[in-house]
């Protein structure tokens, strides 16, 4: 594979290119020769070759565009940023989740009671103390 940066480009790929290497000295961005896409390389270790972790289509993207994906990425850095999002994402699904069970069985209960009350059959139990009729009013 090939990377290269034809001379009649403008310079947004050297400002990208620019912007990426002071991320970290790993990456650059270049164009891949094999599918023409613009692409974020890492540098690997020689013998080997940079290798493509990040495509942008044909066109050269904008500074801001590839550095909040590569941001976005970048577990090492923004790691436990990330895994803590997941964790407040799937606290508030939970809680989201039991307040609709918790409405949906109150809701269902009001049901049965309703159809209950109208058959004449109520599923409150009332008792009342010896001494104590229901008829006292």
């Amino acid at each position: 594979m090939n990377i290269w940066l034809p001379n009649n480009t403008s310079y947004d790929a050297y400002r990208v290119d620019r912007a990426v290497n002071q991320y970290d000295k790993r990456l650059m961005f270049g164009r891949n020769e094999d599918t023409g896409d613009w692409c974020v390389f890492i540098r690997m270790p020689r013998p080997s070759e940079p290798f493509p972790v990040m495509g942008f289509g044909n066109s050269v993207p904008d500074v801001n565009t590839v550095m909040d994906r590569i941001r976005e990425a970048d577990t090492m850095r923004t790691g436990n940023q990330i895994y803590e999002e997941i964790v407040r994402s799937q606290k508030k699904y939970r809680e989201e989740l039991d307040y609709a069970a918790n409405q949906a069985g109150e809701e269902s209960a009001e049901v049965i009671e309703h159809f209950m009350r109208k058959r004449g059959k109520s599923p409150v139990v009332k008792s009342f103390s010896k001494g104590v009729s229901s008829n006292d009013a």
